[in-house]
């Protein structure tokens, strides 16, 4: 009888109308320089030819398993991925990305060699698909070096290392003591790796960008910046605060308030006129309620943003014409 072997990772990569860009993302897993995994395909039931594209190559590699998501949303799938996974070790890409071929080598070493249940690298924000390769470097690491209160430039370039799922190799064990990703249109990750954080005990940085973060300035994150899903990201924020205040990790926990607060100013400001602003024009307010005492308490974030944000959501014309003169988004 012929007993197929569980895997050491589980790469779990959820799709949806990704048909450009799914060929580029299952190209670099299967060039990996560690070979003993399997990635389960859930597609989010795509209207293109995603489906029969990811078909075509599990047809030819028996290590590519396909599914179809029985609910909808990327939390869903990536959920439903995870209940299919026969690996120790889980990994999540995005259907538009790609990665690096010795990602998951070192990873898996950074794990193993330091008895570690989460280990994760560094990522870039790229538009060209180029393969590189680098020196292994591991290290220990902790939440509040991936955040910054005044530069948003090391912000945009450290934060999805501690906010995204996709560039972490997990221990199964510890995502069954886990939550479920949650169910936002945009964000849960955020709250999802809060969660991991709170649980891991030790994380340790494989300290190279193994993951490409593709840039599509056509995708809706784009060309929709205030749309509805866009209070989805807000909530996040709020909830990243809270996981990361029951660790005890002021710094991580004041920098999400902090940002929730301004995103609550940019979007109250940015849906003016639209028919969002009705719908959600009470649970702003509610959210300013909840959370403007801490805010103004915190140790961690300065006297100027305090007065920033407490002013500035008083006063929203002042905020029109900060805005105005600084022609910037918080």
């Amino acid at each position: 009888m012929n007993i197929e072997k569980n895997p050491s990772i589980s790469i779990i990569v959820p799709s949806f109308n990704e048909e450009k860009n799914i060929c580029r993302c299952l190209e670099s897993i299967l060039n990996q320089t560690y070979k003993d995994f399997e990635i389960i395909c859930v597609d989010d039931n795509s209207t293109d030819s995603t489906f029969n594209i990811i078909k075509e190559y599990s047809e030819k590699d028996r290590r590519i398993k396909l599914y179809k998501n029985p609910e909808k949303g990327v939390s869903s799938a990536r959920n439903f991925g995870i209940s299919k996974a026969r690996g120790q070790f889980i990994g999540f890409v995005d259907s538009d990305d790609f990665i690096q071929p010795q990602m998951y080598e070192f990873l898996l070493r950074a794990v193993l060699e330091n008895s570690c249940k989460i280990a994760v690298c560094r990522y870039e924000k790229t538009s060209e698909f180029v393969e590189k390769n680098f020196e292994y470097s591991c290290r220990e690491c902790q939440s509040e070096e991936f955040i910054n209160f005044n530069d948003a430039d090391f912000v945009a370039k450290n934060e999805l290392t501690l906010t995204s799922a996709c560039m972490k190799l997990i221990e199964k064990e510890l995502i069954a003591e886990s939550e479920k990703f949650s169910n936002f249109k945009i964000g849960e990750d955020t709250i999802y790796c809060a969660d991991l954080w709170t649980k891991a005990g030790k994380v340790f940085l494989v300290d190279s960008p193994f993951y490409c973060y593709y840039t599509n300035l056509e995708s809706v994150s784009y060309t929709e910046v205030w749309h509805e899903k866009w209070f989805d990201l807000i909530e996040t924020r709020f909830f990243a605060y809270e996981k990361f205040k029951a660790l005890k990790n002021s710094l991580t926990s004041s920098f999400y308030l902090e940002r929730g607060m301004k995103l609550l100013l940019s979007y109250r400001f940015n849906i003016k006129g639209t028919e969002n602003e009705k719908k959600f024009k009470k649970p702003i307010k509610n959210y300013f309620r909840k959370y403007i005492k801490i805010y103004l308490k915190c140790a961690d974030i300065s006297s100027k943003n305090k007065l920033f944000v407490y002013v500035f959501y008083l006063f929203p014309f002042l905020y029109k014409i900060f805005r105005k003169m600084t022609d910037n988004t918080l």
